[in-house]
Order: C-alpha cells, then structure tokens, then sequence
C-alpha cells in the first residue's frame, strides 16, 4: 500500500540529486532511514564509550589516592 506525501520543492530536489535512475524515492527515503538509524547507535554506543572511560579515569583516581 502506498501513500502520497508533500515535500518542499528543495526536499525533492535533493532526494532527485541521491536518486540514482534506477531508484525510486522510496528507496532513497528508505536508505537515509537505515542510515540515520546506524547513525544513531553509533552515538549511543560512543556516548556508552565515553561514560566508560570517564569512569575509568574516575577509578583510577581513586587508585592513586588509596595508595
């Protein structure tokens, strides 16, 4: 089942330069997604990096200060 939405006309100018002629937008639309959605556990997992070596550091501190 399809649906019909309304882009601006710079949207679609840009979805056309992604577009390659064998694709739909529909394709391109369904490729960004899966890209925004790598992306975004991406993120989360540097964010999960991050807090671990943050609280490494934190335990190394402690370290030093017990000793």
């Amino acid at each position: 089942m399809s649906k019909t939405i309304r882009v601006e006309e710079s949207v679609y100018e840009e979805l056309d330069l992604l577009r390659s002629k064998r694709e739909t937008f529909c394709d391109v639309i369904g490729e960004l997604l899966v890209t925004r959605g790598k992306t975004l556990e991406f993120l989360g997992i540097l964010e999960g990096q991050i807090k671990f070596r943050e609280w490494q550091h934190e335990q190394l501190e402690k370290q030093k200060l017990i000793f």
